[in-house]
């Protein structure tokens, strides 16, 4: 395998060169502008560009709203009844603002930006592997004019002079190469003296480089593939009820625009017990604090077997690919209404817990004739006073459960305004009085209308998702870190070592010369401790004794022992 001198950094960032003449006329024109457009985009600083491009089409999906997640308030801010007016609506509707990620502007930039990043990587990799399998060292014909030079004398002879160096440098994990410079008849060849040239930080900063850059490319695929084919939902399940996983029975669906109906596996999970504790000593460290959030489920799997299992806040549960979290919790009273002897009104309220200490829901009885609503306050701990009237407290356990409502009859208004499943809009309500009930109690609010508080269990919160770019997310975080830390601290640097018969005095002197091409404060430090260590491994002095200039030693004349402008621009072979 024949192998090369490796050479020096390329210069970063480059001026895009200008084509070759590709004719006259129209078609030489175009020929020479595609091969402009492209050596323009292969650049780095391109993809910056066109990463910050996208970065600015982000922040517009931020602050103006997206039609596939709320198309009502988008089409509200077209008509002009909401938002900045329909001259300026029209404007981001013309520029795709309105469906950023899916308008062609993101996604011909989303193109351009793979296409800059897979031009620019796969150069620079196979730059990067011929180089590491073909490249040696260079030698030096002028070692006393590099940056960084220092002298010894021993009386040591040349060639183990040499073999002391290159042992101590492949000791220090430095790529080596000795060069004798004798052809197979002994007779000293021609070209550069006899020496020892190493390398080191070539394959590490490179290959960090890389790496990093890399760890964008694949972090850069994992969001835009995660966005097509993730999936996140929500539903709250009352203890003894069942979910099953079907597009229709999320309260909230957030499916990527590459998910289907026909992704979901139709796994049921039916919500057996719910287990919640806290501190309840007031005097005690973090009282009110919860201390179990625990659900027991059974889960069917889509092929039929069936799971007992847990989950718990920090446990989450994986469904067929799916993972389920805890989100949240709240108490889920079972009322009915009826009304003149009919039954308009029963099921769980999903009540949530407020800052007074106390759950809120609400009862739409559309059936009723006018429709009847209650607005409800369940205190979980209300205790009776001595007078058998209940005192509600802001304490969390249910050991003394009481529903308050307030009641409304008239027009609930449903369909027409935007209102939760725990809100009433009263706009079209008049106040029909209210009344408190306990657990298996009723009351008649009169006007034929009988209100029960019939039982009372707990809901559970469960937030299902399927995010299959969370594995390559980790991985780029790995390439980003394995490719920032050399790319950051490793540095690219030479050494040669070049020993030589003095003929005034029979003794050798070793010139140990390098140059840096980053980072030159830090090989001055690592230049000294080499030139120490092999100072006393050949018991060697400095040279000349009392500092002065030495005279050239097979070398050309050079500054030698420091830093110049003329050792940086110096050729090397």
């Amino acid at each position: 395998m024949s192998r090369t001198d490796s050479a020096a950094p390329p210069e970063a960032n480059p001026q895009v060169r200008p084509p070759r003449d590709g004719g006259d006329g129209p078609l030489g024109f175009v020929w020479s502008s595609v091969v402009m457009g492209w050596r323009w985009l292969v650049r780095m600083r391109t993809a910056l560009y066109l990463l910050g491009l996208l970065g600015v089409e982000t922040l517009i999906a931020t602050i103006v709203p997206q039609e596939p997640n709320v198309p009502a308030t988008v089409d509200a801010w077209r008509a002009g009844t909401e938002g900045p007016g329909t001259a300026v609506s029209g404007l981001i509707d013309l520029i795709g603002g309105y469906d950023v990620y899916g308008s062609p502007a993101f996604l011909a930039l989303l193109l351009l930006l793979f296409l800059s990043l897979t031009a620019c990587l796969i150069p620079r990799i196979r730059a990067w592997v011929r180089l590491v399998r073909h490249s040696r060292p260079p030698l030096t014909r002028n070692a006393g004019r590099q940056e960084v030079v220092a002298r010894l004398s021993t009386t040591r002879e040349v060639d183990e002079a040499h073999r002391s160096a290159a042992d101590l440098l492949r000791g220090s994990r430095w790529r080596v190469r000795v060069e004798e410079a004798r052809g197979a008849d002994g007779v000293v060849a021609a070209g550069p003296p006899p020496q020892v040239a190493a390398e080191k930080g070539l394959w590490s900063r490179e290959g960090g480089s890389l790496l990093f850059h890399l760890s964008f490319y694949v972090l850069l695929a994992a969001i835009v593939f995660g966005q097509l084919l993730s999936f996140e939902g929500q539903r709250a399940v009352v203890e003894g009820e069942r979910f099953a996983d079907t597009p229709v029975s999320y309260w909230t669906y957030g499916p990527g625009r590459w998910w289907s109906e026909a992704s979901h596996s139709g796994w049921i999970l039916d919500l057996e017990q719910f287990h919640v504790d806290w501190v309840r000593d007031p005097l005690a460290p973090g009282a009110g604090q919860p201390t179990l959030f625990r659900s027991d489920v059974e889960v069917t799997h889509g092929d039929g077997s069936v799971e007992q299992t847990v989950i718990e806040g920090n446990r989450p549960l994986v469904v067929d690919g799916m993972k389920i979290h805890q989100l949240d919790w709240g108490y889920a009273p079972f009322v009915q209404v009826e009304v003149d002897g009919e039954l308009v009104y029963e099921n769980f309220l999903t009540a949530t817990a407020t800052d007074g200490g106390h759950f809120r829901a609400a009862v739409k009885a559309p059936a009723a004739d006018p429709d009847v609503g209650l607005s409800v306050f369940f205190y979980p701990y209300a205790p009776d006073n001595e007078a058998g009237e209940p005192v509600p407290t802001g304490a969390p356990f249910a050991d003394d459960p009481l529903l308050l409502f307030q009641m409304f009859r008239g027009d609930l208004q449903l369909g027409r305004t935007a209102q939760t499943i725990n809100e009433l809009d009263t706009s079209e309500l008049e106040s029909a009085g209210g009344a408190w009930l306990r657990p298996g109690a009723e009351v008649d609010m009169g006007d034929g209308v009988v209100v029960r508080f019939v039982e009372l269990r707990r809901w559970v919160g469960f937030q299902v998702s399927a995010r299959p770019q969370i594995p390559y997310l980790l991985l780029a975080s790995g390439l980003l870190l394995a490719g920032l830390w050399p790319a950051l601290y490793a540095y690219r640097r030479r050494l040669w070592v070049v020993a030589e018969r003095d003929a005034s005095d029979g003794r050798t002197i070793v010139t140990v010369a390098g140059r840096a091409f980053q980072r030159p404060q830090t090989f001055d430090d690592e230049h000294a401790a080499l030139v120490e260590r092999l100072a006393r491994q050949l018991d060697a002095t400095p040279y000349p004794a009392d500092g002065a200039t030495p005279a050239p030693v097979g070398v050309e004349p050079g500054p030698g022992g420091g830093r110049g402008p003329d050792a940086v621009s110096e050729e090397m072979t």
